[in-house]
């Protein structure tokens, strides 16, 4: 049992590394960047998730919003994830995101 309960949350941890991943947007290739978001990962995990750090919100500041927005419409992970995912602006401080539309997601007041 408990072997499989570590499997499971090496899976979700995977799949929040791969989300993050495809979120972040590189400013000089203006592509997603599959490393930028990786000091968020621990912002995002579980029920209640720590508040994201100073290095996280620097990047979840610079991000472009279409590009977080099309990695969170293909993606298929858990809604908990995605919705930890769609706090962060607001937890750093990025207003521009505010009520923006993705999808079937909004982007938190």
């Amino acid at each position: 049992m408990a072997g499989s309960k570590r499997i499971a949350a090496a899976l979700v941890s995977i799949g929040l590394l791969v989300l993050l991943a495809m979120v972040a947007e590189s400013s000089a290739a203006g592509v997603c960047n599959p490393n930028a978001l990786y000091p968020c990962l621990r912002a995002i995990q579980g029920a209640r998730p720590p508040a994201p750090s100073t290095q996280c919100c620097n990047v979840v500041k610079s991000v472009d919003k279409n590009c977080m927005c099309n990695q969170l419409k293909s993606s298929s992970f858990p809604a908990q994830m995605v919705n930890n995912g769609l706090q962060l602006p607001k937890k750093c401080g990025r207003t521009d995101l505010r009520g923006f539309r993705c999808g079937r997601y909004t982007f938190p007041y």
